[in-house]
């Protein structure tokens, strides 16, 4: 039997892709003058007697292209140049003769190339002057980014947390090895004792130290002025970054892979699942994040919010309306709807939402239990749009009619002063008579912001509450306000009631 054909017959090496006949011809690599940056390259040669330099527009080891002189005689393929010299910068690498083989106009410039007559030019020295020269020049402008002068207590309590994290570290992965997989890992079901003891007992020791060296970190921080600000950033970094990124919840919200740090799967770590890592270490840094302030203030504001809707859903006679702005993934919502399986009154809401991932989630968990609990009670209107069109069209809710309850419990952080109170204003404005608009904003005593805009690169726009009444004062002149308090005591709301 003949031996089967080869799909892809064998070539013979002159017949490999590059090659041309049976032979190959090699021309030396030309390096343009800006790939050769810094090192700055002229050719010099004598012109009418007089010593002439010009700009360098590309090299090779056997050639040169080179501005010609304007003004100086033409010059014409075929000629030669006596004495002709290739620098970079001191170094010399080339003089010789040299023939002309072209002459060309490059936008009104006349390049003259030329071919070496004597030795080639030693590229591979040039190459390496480059290398030299850009470590120097980008050593010379990020040497010691990390100092300040100064803050001494600032830069002991990060390095002493270091020493901590580091001991932290070793200490956990020897118990991890101890554990046994049911303890470490959720498989979605209730966690076992042993688990919950192992967090409880990370809560109580090394999350609450972490925790408070945190807060003492930030308070150090609190003096140092705008100028030391990039270089105790920097302190922080070299010394606890690679720390703190082992949490999830704390590498995503460095990441932003939705362009912002606060999207609906961060706040799922804080509602859901506060013991993520790949390692015993990981989780336990997860927990940090978790028992932080800001993040308990994520926790403790949407159980107001909760809390004020049972209030109206138990005290109306009449349908409740409600709008929730920026609703994320509608955790009060979720939870509500499990606690009060009877709903006393007819309930419309309207969730809207920028990110369509924030909706989708939302509308997976909340159509099955709305069908199953407040089935013809219960109406939940999915609003996806931008928060361009938010902040621009004061229309944008006028199709929904009015609301007894508008509420924001993180948009307005990062909104300009004047944007807040626009939008307060078209807010309010979609009130019923008696309701009232809720506005929640971290206070600048936020104790995390040592974290949050060193590590996460989270920046938000704190406010006070007198800053915070006056965005209610303007938006709504006469209205009743008064501030109301979360737990956690850094992220109040303003309420904003329609007589």
């Amino acid at each position: 039997m003949p031996s089967p054909k080869l799909v892809t017959p064998t070539k013979t090496y002159e017949e490999l892709e590059g090659g041309q006949g049976r032979e190959v011809f090699f021309r030396p690599h030309r390096y343009r003058a800006p790939e050769l940056h810094p090192v700055r390259g002229e050719v010099r040669l004598s012109l009418r007697g007089a010593p002439a330099a010009c700009v360098l527009h590309d090299v090779s080891q056997n050639g040169v292209a080179f501005e010609w002189p304007a003004g100086s005689p033409p010059i014409a393929v075929g000629e030669h140049l006596q004495n002709l010299a290739v620098r970079f910068e001191s170094y010399e690498a080339y003089r010789g003769e040299a023939r002309i083989g072209s002459v060309r106009d490059v936008g009104g410039v006349t390049i003259v190339g030329v071919s070496f007559e004597g030795l080639l030019l030693p590229m591979d020295e040039v190459l390496h002057l480059r290398s030299i020269k850009q470590f120097t020049e980008s050593r010379s402008s990020s040497v010691m980014p990390w100092r300040a002068p100064g803050h001494e207590r600032f830069k002991v309590l990060v390095s002493e947390l270091q020493l901590y994290l580091e001991d932290g570290e070793q200490q956990l992965a020897r118990l991890e090895a101890d554990l046994p997989w049911h303890v470490l890992q959720s498989d979605g079901g209730a966690p076992s004792p042993a688990r919950l003891a192992l967090m409880e007992q990370l809560r109580r020791g090394f999350v609450a130290d972490v925790v408070r060296a945190g807060e003492d970190i930030d308070q150090a921080a609190r003096s140092a002025p705008p100028a030391h600000i990039p270089a105790l950033k920097e302190w922080s970094r070299r010394h606890v970054h690679h720390f703190l990124m082992q949490a999830p919840v704390m590498h995503r919200a460095a990441q932003k892979p939705f362009g912002y740090p606060g999207d609906y799967e961060l706040m799922r770590f804080i509602y859901e699942r506060p013991f993520e890592g790949a390692t015993l270490f990981a989780k336990a840094l997860s927990l940090v994040f978790d028992q932080c302030r800001a993040a308990r203030a994520v926790w403790y504001r949407k159980e107001l919010v909760k809390r004020r809707l049972r209030e109206l859903l138990e005290s109306r006679r009449k349908p409740l309306r409600v709008l929730s702005v920026a609703s994320g993934p509608a955790q009060e919502f979720y939870e509500l709807i499990q606690e009060m399986p009877d709903l006393p009154t007819p309930l419309e809401i309207v969730l809207f939402e920028q990110d369509k991932g924030a909706l989708t989630y939302a509308y997976r968990r909340l159509k099955p239990l709305v069908d199953a609990r407040w089935a013809g009670k219960a109406k939940l209107v999915y609003l996806h749009e931008s928060i361009r069109r938010l902040l621009g069209d004061p229309e944008l809710f006028t199709p929904f009619g009015r609301f007894d309850l508008i509420y924001s419990v993180g948009l307005f952080d990062y909104l300009r002063q004047s944007t807040a109170v626009q939008l307060a204003r078209n807010l309010h404005a979609r009130l019923e008579p008696g309701g009232c608009t809720l506005i929640a904003n971290m206070v600048p005593e936020n104790p995390d912001r040592w974290v949050m805009e060193c590590h996460l690169d989270w920046h938000l726009i704190y406010r006070s509450h007198a800053e915070l009444l006056e965005i209610g004062e303007r938006a709504a002149p006469g209205a009743k306000l008064r501030i109301l308090e979360e737990e956690s005591g850094v992220n109040p709301f303003m309420e904003i009631c329609r007589e």
